[in-house]
């Protein structure tokens, strides 16, 4: 079955939880070597609520990352909401562009490769508002920011401008690779199913083929008729079954050192020669009546149908045989019984009908004599007819005697 093959389509979805894992795995780590300096100079500076949100948003993160109960999917949109808002109050508060931008960007390919195109080009839309909201900020000073002592409109707009078109540049390049990747695993895909269909086909065939092989056996080898086969051009036995060893008496290893010369009367190789043209010439399908040979000299009639076939890359013919000797004997019988009574008829229609005759005659000239003495000359005419219808008769009935059934 299908199920059964070592195949194992793995999608983008299955690449991205595991980017997702293997990103949590390495990041929490190495993520102390960024939290712990930034929360001790931060702290020295008087900036109390940056080490709270650092420490806050690494142990959420952690925990939420941690938890096998969460869907995975869950947890991918936790960090990015996490890290955003990291970001914004990194920016807010301590007025550095560089830092939450960073974050900012790297929120950008982290949807890019976790999430799908839509969230992608959604993580600039959310930036580029991110950077209008600053700017609003810097611009109305509605706040008391260190964007606004740090930053005018127009150098925050260039700054915004240069880090949106960075991350747009990125994600356009993430996203034509994911598509293009994406577009290989289907045609990976598509090819390992058609793979797997042509396996699975073998698999069909080859058990077929097996099938095939237990029918043959059972066909050929346990067949009660004699049956073998042999190489067209060589006329070798290549393969005989259990009955043809019976009834030609040669074992298998004197069968396949034999030709198929080796079972036909000596007389009768013309025979065998234009049976085998007459086989060519009805492509390879022909029936035939001739005569065999046993290893003991007897020889015997068989009705032989030849098929050709391909066997272990040679041109071969399989033969199946009939031994109808007992036929042939009682046809022949027959027509020597008929032959017999045709010769008694003929003795009846031609020969008794002469004496008859001869007898009918001189009674008639008897008859015509008026009670005279007959003449010792028809007298002697008529004994010898009489005498000749005897014989006649007695030759029938011979006849009848010999072509009684025995």
């Amino acid at each position: 079955m299908l199920s059964n093959l070592p195949f194992e389509i793995k999608g983008i979805a299955y690449w991205q939880e595991k980017l997702f894992i293997n990103t949590i795995a390495y990041s929490l780590p190495l993520s102390l070597i960024a939290v712990i300096p930034s929360v001790i100079i931060t702290s020295l500076q008087g900036h109390l609520l940056v080490p709270f949100i650092d420490a806050f948003a690494m142990l959420s993160i952690t925990a939420v990352s941690l938890n096998k109960s969460i869907s995975t999917h869950f947890k991918k949109i936790f960090v990015a909401i996490m890290l955003y808002a990291l970001a914004i109050i990194l920016m807010f508060t301590l007025g550095s562009f560089g830092i939450g931008s960073i974050y900012i960007l790297a929120l950008s390919v982290y949807i890019s490769l976790l999430f799908g195109r839509k969230m992608a080009y959604w993580s600039i839309v959310v930036n580029t508002l991110i950077y209008i909201v600053f700017g609003l900020i810097i611009f109305y000073k509605p706040f008391h920011s260190p964007l606004i002592k740090n930053y005018d409109l127009s150098y925050w707009t260039g700054y915004s401008l240069n880090f949106l078109f960075l991350n747009l540049a990125v994600v356009v390049q993430i996203r034509y690779l994911f598509d293009g990747l994406k577009k290989t695993i289907v045609q990976e895909a598509s090819l390992r199913k058609e793979l797997q269909l042509q396996l699975q086909h073998k698999l069909e065939l080859n058990q077929e083929l097996k099938d095939s092989e237990g029918h043959y056996k059972s066909l050929f080898l346990l067949n009660p008729s004699p049956m073998w086969i042999y190489d067209v051009h060589t006329l070798q036995f290549l393969q005989v079954n259990a009955s043809a060893i019976k009834r030609y008496g040669y074992n298998e290893e004197e069968f396949l050192d034999m030709t198929i010369k080796g079972i036909r009367p000596k007389d009768s190789m013309n025979e065998l020669y234009e049976m085998l043209e007459n086989h060519v010439q009805k492509n390879g399908i022909s029936e035939n009546v001739t005569r065999h040979m046993k290893k003991s000299g007897e020889a015997f009639y068989v009705e032989v149908i030849c098929s050709s076939i391909p066997f272990k890359g040679k041109e071969a013919c399989l033969v199946i045989t009939r031994d109808i000797t007992a036929q042939i004997q009682h046809t022949q019988a027959i027509e020597r019984q008929n032959q017999k009574l045709m010769d008694i008829a003929h003795l009846q229609s031609h020969v008794v009908r002469a004496p008859l005759a001869r007898i009918m005659g001189l009674t008639n000239l008897i008859v015509q004599s008026n009670d005279q003495i007959p003449d010792p000359e028809i007298l002697a005419y008529l004994d010898t007819s009489v005498n000749e219808l005897d014989d006649v008769i007695r030759t029938i009935i011979s006849h009848g005697e010999n072509n009684s059934p025995a």
